[in-house]
């Protein structure tokens, strides 16, 4: 009994300093600020010197990054330092002069109160989109030491415009920049500068940031005036260097374009008489091409100049293109000389035959080929010559003796022969470009990404000295 008597009492007082010592702090409060010492209206140290608002930044999410819009989206704790004298307290039984660590005593404010107070109207001068968290409650919260010293943190996620220059898509390097700076204020009224930590950097990147097509390369901060119109305006810089994710892009768009590529290659090695398969093949390689090309620029911004995917791409349709051209060309070239062609020259050749031959002897007599007419006349019998298919006559009877059969014949290869010789071999043009395709088209592949990642590598470079 005497125990639990002992334990209440302990409770009872312990109760009576908590209740003493809020009181205390609303008193505190009230004093503080108290409308005839504290003017909200105004900014610490009104008509002196620059106030200096110290930052840093906790950066909890990165991401996505857009290309469409050319933008990047950060989420981070934003924490502002400053010191306002007319807010200085002590919680203790004495005056203010003779407490030494004013800096450990200290009060955490509810967000209802940060409208009586005086607050640096900061914002993010690139921003297209942000907000402050809501969830439970806003997410602000308000830490004010003993010596007017004044710690203010918020959650925000800021939606930032990110200039990106997408010629070397998509092994490019691109650098966003969020910068802050007062509204109002210009720099002979606040002076904005990153609070540097022996032990921390100003902006801090949680361990678990992971970004879909994107790794941080390099983040920096600076501080410097910006010149306007309107003034120099005091502000804050915080740069995150992005380094796109190329494999993605190389198992969705570099290894299909050069497969199909390689796959319009297989009609070379199709004989010339398939004309379907081939022409079917050429096709077929074409449209896919273009549809894979129109789906990965459907994502893309609209852009005046080429990207490093667009030369890669338009080097493959030159080759497939190049492909089907190649098969036009042999078709032409195998086709065999026209029918209305062959007759005409048969025709030709047959009729300076028949002027050139000599007479031949008279196939009738009078007494045997001839008949007495109406009037005593004379007329010729029917000649024996037959008429052949074209039109001609034989001076041959039947179908022809046996010598003019083979002049005939002699002539018509003759003519074949002649013809052969002029054709072009069109079977060595199919076996040239099985090797001169394969090899051209590989020979560009490692001028490309020779090319290309060297350019990579030197933007990379260049970013980080400037940063420097």
């Amino acid at each position: 009994m005497k125990g639990r008597a002992i334990l209440l009492w302990i409770c009872i007082l312990f109760q009576n300093y908590r209740k003493c010592q809020s009181d205390k702090e609303s008193e505190l409060l009230k004093k503080l600020l108290d409308p005839d010492r504290y003017e909200k209206r105004l900014r610490p140290h009104s008509g002196g010197d620059a106030l200096v608002v110290n930052s840093t930044m906790y950066v909890v999410s990165l991401g996505p990054v857009s290309e469409v819009d050319m933008t990047f989206r950060v989420g981070l704790y934003f924490r502002q330092y400053w010191k306002d004298d007319r807010l200085q307290f002590t919680l203790r039984n004495s005056t203010m002069a003779k407490v030494k660590n004013l800096e450990s005593e200290k009060l955490v404010l509810s967000q209802d109160l940060l409208s009586s107070l005086w607050l640096p109207d900061s914002f993010f001068q690139t921003e297209t989109e942000s907000y402050v968290h809501e969830v439970t409650k806003r997410n602000v919260f308000f830490r004010l030491h003993g010596n007017g010293d004044i710690l203010m943190s918020m959650r925000v996620t800021v939606t930032s415009r990110c200039p990106m220059d997408l010629a070397y898509f998509p092994m490019d390097v691109q650098a966003c920049e969020l910068r802050i700076a007062s509204w109002g204020y210009t720099s002979d009224d606040i002076t904005y500068q990153w609070l540097y930590d022996p032990a921390t950097f100003p902006i801090v990147l949680a361990q678990d940031i992971t970004l879909s097509n994107f790794r941080v390369i390099n983040f920096t901060c600076r501080s410097w005036d910006r010149e306007l119109t309107t003034g120099n305006w005091s502000t804050l810089g915080a740069k995150f260097v992005f380094g796109r994710n190329t494999l993605y892009f190389i198992i969705q768009m570099y290894i299909p374009s050069t497969l199909i590529v390689m796959v319009s290659w297989v009609s070379f090695w199709v004989g010339r008489s398939s004309v379907p398969a081939r022409a079917a093949l050429g096709i077929t390689t074409v449209l896919t091409l273009l549809t894979l090309i129109s789906s990965t620029n459907a994502n893309m911004p609209k852009i005046s100049y080429m990207k490093a995917i667009d030369v890669y791409f338009a080097s493959c349709f030159l080759f497939v293109f190049a492909s089907l051209i190649e098969f036009a060309a042999v078709c032409y070239l195998d086709k065999p000389q026209s029918a209305p062609k062959i007759r005409k020259s048969s025709m030709k050749n047959r009729q300076d035959y028949e002027m050139s031959r000599p007479p031949a002897p008279s196939s009738w007599h009078p007494s045997s080929n001839s008949a007495m007419g109406p009037g005593g006349q004379m007329q010729a019998a029917p000649s024996s010559r037959s008429r052949a298919l074209d039109g001609s006559y034989s001076d041959f009877p039947g179908r022809g003796s046996t010598p003019y059969t083979k002049l005939k014949q002699a002539l018509s290869n003759r003519l074949f022969n002649q013809s052969e010789k002029k054709r072009f071999n069109v079977g060595a043009i199919d076996r040239f470009s099985r090797y001169f395709f394969p090899i051209t088209f590989f020979t560009m592949m490692v001028i490309y990404w020779s090319v290309y990642l060297h350019k990579s590598y030197e933007s990379k470079a260049k970013m980080n000295v400037q940063d420097q």
